[in-house]
């Protein structure tokens, strides 16, 4: 996959999707895979935000019960399974336990019911032939199984509810296997280029004009539809119509987990009632009940979620040391056995959220419930322009298979059937799990750890990373201070990945940064390795560096002087 911007100006496109989350990366897929020309950009990384600042977890929907939302949770059930089919060395089962206790609908009577119909809706759940996609059925357990799965022994809880879900190893390459798979099947693709308006002609749109944020060039993608995917951005987008009376289809919240060098868990995770307080920007008190939810992840815990209302204008997650600290402290009332500390934290995930506005007696988020797929003719009078606003990563292929239908209509061609709910990403040419594993480890002498860590990472294309070692055997040599990221992913990152910063190999192209600050020798040594692949000199070599300390800036290893918490 390469950067070529000069395919990018001189190609008419059937599509151009403005924005590569998951939903724009997902939406390069199903349309190159149903044979459009496509062209895909964005103006940072590639899942450089929200995208890449998730709990990790696919659900069925369990929680929609509480409304009887039975259609949404049974999209939710549906694409859970697609996901383990189409990704599955990403995406894998996970045990979620939750206290019971003998009031309200937390008691074991409504709980049993409630896991009783969610297998009831999710009779199809285990169609897959793969046994390590299993999911059992869930039940209300004893207060000692409770201990069992958690290694935890509360006071006040009668017992607890049991449940399967998935969670997803790593969802920065879910989405960039998402992007390989778009390239391979042709289409062109671009980070770091950023749309600045668009070309129309007549009342239709025949394109975008954009600047290139590495080089300053700008130029022109001319094509016959547009998809407007950037998630929060998605209005800003839009000024560049420059048409009075659109209305907004983004309401800004915030959201925001920690990660914790702690692994509290170690099978299963846990979902906990938890009280909050907060002053909110108009300076008034806000106050209730959340669940907590606390996940084991590779060596770490995520915790989650902190949800906030923002203004308009804030294009970050809003994250102060004032707001970790309140969240920090909610957590230890919540969970005190836990005893977290702030130098515990080693990650923080800030994004933003679609929300339908505050509930005026308690101030908590309530977040937009439903997608939604805009087709700019109908509501503003503009032709071959569609905008998308997604509310959760589990469904984003099934809201990316209805956009592209809209394409389709707006091409006025014949949409092939979406196949994307049963053709493998890259990577995911896998038939049993841990068989695939099992041979992996078996057949390749790297050490049992880099090949785990490669096949969770890249499937069935761990081939990619380990031809490298056939001319240059040191490249299979692990990074300073890690156990499993080799060399040889950083030059993959730079030469097939379009990795051009240190924060993408750092944070998006490999797992080395996404779970805290990894060390200043691992920092400077993947740094060195670019520079050599990019031709860096010693000041850009060094600019890079500290501007992945920054984002690391809460953590005392990394921060710089004079940094502020976080961004």
């Amino acid at each position: 996959m390469k950067r070529d911007l000069n395919i990018l100006a001189n190609t008419l496109y059937d599509l151009v999707i403005i924005g590569a989350g998951i939903y724009g990366a997902c939406a390069a897929w199903d349309a190159a895979l149903r044979g459009l020309r496509v062209a895909l950009i964005e103006r940072g990384d590639f899942g450089n935000a929200t995208s890449s600042n998730s709990f990790k977890t696919i659900h069925g929907g369990l929680r929609y019960l509480q409304s009887l939302d039975i259609k949404r949770m049974r999209e939710s059930i549906l694409e859970r399974t697609n996901l383990m089919r189409t990704a599955p060395y990403l995406i894998h089962p996970l045990p979620f336990v939750m206290p019971t206790y003998g009031y309200g609908t937390k008691n074991r009577f409504v709980m049993s019911v409630a896991l009783k119909l969610n297998d009831l809706i999710g009779f199809d759940r285990n169609r897959l032939s793969d046994p390590q996609k299993y999911l059992p059925a869930g039940r209300v357990i004893s207060k000692d199984e409770v201990k069992r799965y958690t290694g935890i022994d509360w006071n006040g809880f009668k017992g607890g509810a049991l449940w399967y879900d998935c969670q997803c190893f790593n969802t920065e390459r879910l989405l960039l296997s998402y992007i390989l798979s778009a390239a391979e099947k042709g289409a062109d693709i671009a980070n770091y280029l950023e749309c600045t308006g668009f070309i129309v002609d007549k009342e239709r749109i025949a394109g975008v004009k954009v600047d290139d944020r590495l080089a300053g060039d700008s130029f022109n993608i001319r094509a016959k539809t547009v998809l407007n995917t950037a998630g929060p951005w998605v209005d800003t987008v839009l000024k560049g119509l420059k048409k009075r009376g659109i209305k907004t289809h983004f309401v800004r919240s915030s959201a925001a987990n920690i990660i914790i060098k702690k692994r509290l868990l170690k099978d299963c995770a846990l979902g906990l009632p938890a009280r909050y307080e907060y002053i909110d920007q108009s300076g008034r008190v806000c106050a209730g009940e959340r669940i907590l939810f606390f996940a084991p992840w590779r060596e770490h815990t995520i915790i989650g979620t902190d949800h906030r209302s923002v203004t308009a204008n804030t294009d970050n997650g809003g994250m102060d040391e004032e707001r970790l600290n309140n969240f920090l402290s909610d957590i230890n009332k919540a969970f005190p056995e836990a005893d977290i500390e702030p130098d515990d934290i080693t990650f923080v995930h800030y994004g933003l959220l679609p929300m339908r506005g505050v509930d005026k007696g308690t101030g908590e988020v309530e977040l937009q419930k439903k997608y939604e797929i805009c087709d700019h003719n109908l509501s503003d009078g503009v032709e071959g322009l569609v905008s998308v606003v997604g509310v959760k990563l589990t469904t984003h292929r099934y809201v990316v298979e209805r956009a592209i239908n809209v394409v389709f209509k707006k091409l006025r061609r014949s949409s092939p059937p979406c196949k994307t709910g049963t053709t493998p990403i890259f990577g995911g040419d896998i038939g049993c799990f841990n068989d695939f594993l099992y041979k992996a480890v078996k057949d390749f002498s790297a050490g049992d750890k880099v090949i785990t860590h490669l096949v969770y990472s890249y499937g069935s294309r761990i081939g990619d990373i380990l031809r490298y070692g056939e001319d240059k055997p040191a490249l299979l040599k692990t990074v300073s201070d890690s156990k499993e990221v080799v060399a040889a992913e950083v030059v993959n990152a730079v030469r097939e990945e379009m990795a051009v910063k240190l924060s993408d190999v750092v944070l998006r192209r490999t797992d080395i940064g996404s779970a805290g600050y990894p060390g200043d020798s691992a920092v400077n040594e993947i740094a060195g390795i670019m520079a050599h692949e990019l031709g860096w000199n010693e000041e850009h070599k060094e600019q890079e560096v500290n501007e992945v300390k920054s984002l690391y800036s809460f953590c005392k290893k990394a921060r710089p002087s004079e940094a502020p918490l976080v961004n």
